[in-house]
């Protein structure tokens, strides 16, 4: 404790020197909270939209071989009893809703234009289109807003026209591409042909209710109340069931809860490409972190250095008095890892109050293909800024280390000789 309390005053007999020091740190340091709150608030609302777009925290089906091969053959695969599983998965604790899905591949057809669709179907409640709002810019739009309800899937912005209603039936909600090529507009009627499960055609008209816009799915994806689908293709049930879940922690206990013989995949599993996307951008705070630590190795060294080379006469003094070698040197180690432990602190609750004003400001503006929004930084209040305090006060350690062993090597005599 003598040690350490001997440390601790010894920072503070530089002021000027030591405040250069500990500004390097804190200014890394804030940035580091800052980019990092961003990064999770970025990565939390790219995770609900995906989960929000079609998938649901959970999918259950009749076997895993529907999550490879059920997108275009859903035929195959369909649940002994998809309602009542998807009412008992209802009752289960921690589930907001569960419901049934189905789909078909068709052509749609309009005189002489055509296109290939994959038409989806879910329960009319369970569906929900942002509204088409006037472009405001960046600055207009927040984070959140257009959001689906917790409890629907958000499968695009409504650019035209509006979504089926339960009980609506043979209305179909086109995408804004494949609504570009047959030249088509809500109202229009427009034929679908599909193969049935017993190698049939089947055609019907579907009255385009509206159209939506989604880059990469507008094309080929469109949208239909789930019993029209079921009635379209005359398969009862479903071929898998979708459950939303209050809260993500929750969605191991639901699975859990499967009645057995049937396959479960949840959002983590079958969201291959938001795994990627966080993936590389953990690899860029990983990166960012190392650098910074970096740079707080460098500065930290060349800050004992020049510490360790001035108090030398100090360092004979103590010698002489009988302090051991190794309790100098951990003193100098101490000393440059309470200044990472103090630049460190200080960078996180200064990153923390900076978070706090950007949020105050409407958030940090990031362009999307729909216009941009402006995302909210995250308040990292649990452990995960240690692993920015922690190892910046390892690393300044580490760099006095070697100083430290400079004060060590010369005798008592060899010190005290130094001017």
């Amino acid at each position: 404790m003598k040690t350490l309390s001997l440390a601790w005053r010894n920072l503070l007999r530089q002021k000027r020197r030591t405040l250069i020091t500990l500004s390097a740190l804190i200014v890394g340091m804030c940035g580091l909270v800052v980019f990092q709150g961003y990064i999770v608030s970025l990565m939390n609302g790219f995770r609900e939209s995906t989960i929000r777009s079609g998938l649901g925290h959970l999918q259950v089906a009749k076997t895993a071989g529907y999550f490879e091969d059920g997108e275009f053959n859903p035929y195959a695969f369909t649940l002994p009893d998809s309602a009542g599983l998807a009412a008992d998965l209802s009752r289960r604790p921690g589930v907001l809703a569960a419901f049934p899905s189905t789909g078909f591949t068709s052509i749609a057809g309009v005189a002489d234009k055509s296109v290939t669709l994959l038409v989806k179907g879910y329960p009319a409640e369970r569906m929900y289109f942002v509204p088409a709002q006037p472009d405001r810019g960046q600055a207009g739009r927040t984070a959140g807003a257009g959001q689906p309800p917790r409890d629907r899937f958000g499968l695009g912005t409504l650019v035209a026209g509006a979504a089926p209603a339960p009980g609506d039936r043979d209305r179909l909600v086109l995408g804004e591409t494949a609504a570009r090529i047959l030249g088509v507009q809500p109202g229009a009627v427009i034929t679908l042909m599909a193969v049935l499960p017993d190698g049939g055609l089947n055609g019907r008209d579907f009255t385009v209710e509206g159209i939506y816009r989604d880059p990469g799915r507008d094309k080929v994806f469109a949208f239909t109340d789930y019993d029209t689908a079921a009635d379209f293709t005359g398969i009862a049930n479903a071929p898998v069931v979708h459950v939303l879940a209050e809260d993500i922690a929750a969605v191991s206990a639901i699975s859990s809860a499967v009645p057995a013989g049937l396959a479960v995949r949840t959002w983590h599993d079958l969201a291959t490409y938001y795994v990627q996307v966080n993936t590389m951008f953990g690899g860029f705070l990983g990166v960012i972190r190392i650098i910074i630590l970096l740079v707080t190795l460098f500065i930290m060294a060349n800050t004992m250095n020049r510490i360790v080379r001035e108090r030398m006469r100090e360092w004979g003094t103590l010698r002489a008095m009988g302090m051991k070698k190794r309790r100098i040197l951990l003193l100098v180690v101490l000393e440059g890892g309470l200044q990472g432990v103090v630049g460190a602190a200080l960078g996180v609750l200064a990153g923390l109050g900076l978070s706090a004003l950007i949020n105050l400001q409407g958030g940090l503006p990031v362009p999307f293909a729909n216009g941009g929004q402006r995302v909210v930084v995250r308040l990292l209040l649990s452990a995960q800024p240690a692993w920015n305090l922690v190892p910046a006060a390892l690393f300044a350690a580490a760099a006095s280390f070697l100083p430290g062993l400079r004060a060590t090597r010369l005798t008592p005599s060899e010190c005290l000789r130094q001017v």
